[in-house]
């Protein structure tokens, strides 16, 4: 029974575009964010970087991309499930600015999930220059 549970499921993922269950380079699409000068809320240790957000799983998955220092290497998943956030950046720790408690960390990273939702609505491959959204 779990074998053909299993197979039915992957039967159904095969039809669904790639880009939708993992995204590909085209799938994503990028706004460049600065800190303003007087800026309390910042939330990331870097001055600047990229939001970029892309559907995984159909759901739309919001990066922080930092210009300078820490992992830039690496997207930074930003989220308001923070246990989905913890568990996708394990091993990232140099990323947001220290906070006191999650509700702090909220209301820090909030406004930047919100906007890296709204970019999502753009199509695949757009790059947002300035604050249009």
């Amino acid at each position: 029974m779990i074998a053909e549970v299993l197979l039915s499921a992957g039967l159904v993922m095969g039809a669904v575009p790639a880009g939708n269950v993992v995204p590909e380079t085209g799938d994503f699409r990028l706004q460049k964010i600065v800190r303003a000068g007087g800026e309390k809320d910042w939330p990331f240790v870097a001055d600047s970087g990229m939001l970029a957000c892309a559907f995984v799983f159909h759901q739309p998955a919001v990066y922080f991309l930092p210009s300078e220092g820490g992992s830039k290497d690496r997207a930074y998943v930003i989220d308001t499930d923070l246990y989905g956030m913890a568990f996708a950046n394990i091993g990232i720790t140099d990323v947001l600015k220290p906070y006191e408690n999650f509700e702090q960390l909220l209301k820090r990273i909030g406004p930047y999930v919100a906007l890296g939702r709204r970019l999502c609505n753009q199509p695949p491959g757009t790059i947002v220059s300035g604050s249009e959204l």
